[in-house]
């Protein structure tokens, strides 16, 4: 299943909890700042929170970003079976 970069991100933060975007940015295969951008993008549509805890922005899915992300890897472990 091809995934964009934003939902790859859900992905990434349903599977290993709260992230920097750094380390987001190394699991998905993108600069960061291409994540942050992409952060941004998450953040206005209500799927991502992100907290500031000097010196790292810290980010995690909102219940809305948690159910898409479960979604996603719920069809993504159906197609892998066929």
């Amino acid at each position: 299943m091809l995934l964009t970069v934003q939902q790859r991100i859900l992905l990434a933060l349903l599977k290993y909890g709260s992230l920097q975007n750094s380390y987001i940015a190394k699991r998905v295969g993108i600069t960061e700042q291409h994540c942050s951008n992409m952060i941004n993008q998450l953040s206005k549509e209500g799927l991502i929170e992100s907290e500031f805890k000097p010196p790292r922005r810290i980010n995690r899915l909102t219940d809305k970003g948690a159910e898409i992300a479960l979604g996603l890897e719920e069809v993504s472990e159906k197609l892998s079976k066929v």
